[in-house]
């Protein structure tokens, strides 16, 4: 569906994932954390796959039970920007 993302930072290691798609609302969104990379999982399907090499994106991702993402539809920022939907965030355990 998409090949990267954005991240906004903030104070308190905050942390909101910023998507250049609309993503699937149907079932419930999770985040895994792999090494060098996040996968984005509607129910048990990924739908996305991007690479991350940033340890401290990882770190803060993975000290949360939930992110926040933006969804800027075709990859357009659109202001004022909000969050649009809420992914639980998990260790990746299987291979991204």
């Amino acid at each position: 569906m998409f090949e990267r993302c954005s991240f906004i930072m903030g104070e308190n290691d905050s942390i909101i994932v910023v998507v250049p798609e609309s993503v699937p609302k149907d079932l419930p969104l999770t985040l895994e954390v792999h090494e060098d990379s996040i996968s984005f999982l509607s129910g048990n399907r990924v739908f996305a796959t991007v690479g991350c090499h940033q340890e401290h994106i990882l770190t803060r991702l993975l000290a949360k039970a939930k992110v926040g993402l933006i969804e800027f539809l075709n990859g357009k920022p659109s202001f004022p920007a909000y969050i649009s939907i809420v992914a639980d965030v998990q260790r990746g355990l299987r291979a991204a």
